[in-house]
């Protein structure tokens, strides 16, 4: 069980959730990178920056879906990767892969992860668990 503070990443946008989360090479420890991960509670998917997937060498999975993300449709292309959670392990995990231009440089964790956790959110006191 962790707590953690929302973020302050500038006056101009609200303090938001993020979390310290790990892509691995799927089914394997061959590559990793620590990354920071917004919970984004209005996401299906967890999206993931193409540099990201590609640098932990990630599996390609065939086709490619139009994601709604910030009131435009992105292409998201979708792979496999490990990823640590808050401890937990997933030794493979499917995401959307989406280009940088569009989402920028941080994860954005969906509730296809967040709804395998208890997550309570504290607005009030700008924290969050994890159990």
């Amino acid at each position: 069980m962790a707590t953690l503070s929302y973020t302050f990443v500038s006056t101009a946008i609200p303090p938001i959730p993020l979390i310290s989360v790990t892509l691995k090479t799927p089914s394997s420890n061959s590559a990793s990178l620590k990354c920071q991960g917004i919970l984004d509670t209005g996401s299906d998917c967890t999206l993931v920056p193409i540099p990201l997937v590609t640098q932990v060498k990630g599996k390609a999975k065939k086709g490619t879906v139009r994601i709604p993300f910030s009131g435009q449709m992105t292409l998201g292309i979708p792979y496999e990767v490990g990823l640590v959670f808050d401890g937990y392990e997933y030794a493979s995990f499917s995401v959307f892969a989406c280009s940088v231009e569009e989402m920028g440089e941080l994860l954005i964790i969906g509730r296809d992860l967040m709804n395998q956790h208890r997550i309570e959110f504290n607005g009030q006191n700008l924290t969050f668990t994890v159990f």
